[in-house]
C-alpha cells in the first residue's frame, strides 16, 4: 500500500496506509511520534515520515 502512496498524504491517506483511525493518526502527531506539517488548514504527512514510522514500529 505504502507504495502506490503519494509524496504527501492527508491524514485520511495516512489512516489507509496505517491502518488505524483519525484520532489514532492525531495522537501521533500530538505526541511527536508522527511528524506532519499544518498548511493551510490540513495536516500533511510526508511519504518518507509515514515510512519511517513504520520501521520504529
Amino acid at each position: 500500500m505504502i507504495k502506490n502512496a503519494p509524496d504527501v498524504m492527508t491524514v485520511k491517506e495516512v489512516m489507509k496506509v496505517l491502518r488505524c483511525g483519525r484520532t489514532k493518526i492525531m495522537e501521533f502527531i500530538h505526541n511527536g511520534v508522527l511528524e506532519a506539517h499544518y498548511v493551510c488548514g490540513k495536516w500533511l504527512v510526508f511519504k518518507e515520515d509515514v515510512e519511517e514510522f513504520i520501521l520504529r514500529s
